[in-house]
């Protein structure tokens, strides 16, 4: 799907082939992705990746740095860890190009290296449960990155396989947003101290 109108100058030309690389990406996955596709989604020619990106390997870096960007943006830096979990299944049930991306890449067997370098909210998350335990609130059994690890697994896997985990495990698969938030509030009391 071409866009309305052509970008002009370097920044409309860069935003217009991240966005068109999102999307892209995200339906496809990068390897399925031709430049010459993203080039002409933005309405640019192509020639202008290799100006501004250099590589659709950095456009595809840019793009995934950008979405988790938006992301952490949208999920703010709220004071209570039950907030800031929820806010962030949340947020990134509604980013779906984030996520989507994301597994695409992995799926194309890249690194994690390679998808992302940097996890701030991840590293903020594995503080916030450490003082959470310090605090008593929060088992001291299980390691904090691991209890962060799990949490990453469980919403990930709940956005990315809820078709087949749903009708398999007897829910409807478009459960509601209520039915959501109960079983992440299950999940969170797993790690309660007792």
């Amino acid at each position: 799907m071409k866009r309305q109108s052509k970008p002009h100058g370097r920044e409309e030309v860069r935003e217009a082939l991240i966005q068109a690389a999102s999307t892209l990406f995200s339906e496809k996955g990068v390897d399925a992705v031709s430049l010459r596709m993203i080039a002409d989604h933005a309405g640019v020619n192509h020639g202008l990746i290799h100006r501004h990106f250099g590589s659709k390997e950095t456009l595809r870096k840019e793009t995934q740095e950008r979405l988790s960007a938006e992301v952490r943006s949208a999920i703010g830096e709220p004071d209570d860890l039950v907030e800031t979990l929820f806010r962030a299944l949340k947020v990134i049930r509604e980013h779906d190009k984030f996520w989507r991306v994301m597994a695409r890449t992995l799926l194309d067997d890249r690194d994690h290296d390679e998808i992302q370098s940097n996890f701030p909210f991840v590293r903020k998350l594995v503080e916030r449960i450490a003082q959470e335990q310090k605090k008593g609130r929060i088992t001291d059994a299980v390691d904090a990155r691991g209890i962060v690890a799990s949490i990453l697994a469980y919403g990930l896997g709940m956005l990315v396989f809820k078709g087949y985990i749903f009708p398999a495990a007897g829910l409807d698969k478009n459960a509601s947003e209520e039915v959501m938030e109960n079983l992440n509030l299950q999940l969170l009391s797993l790690f309660e101290k007792k």
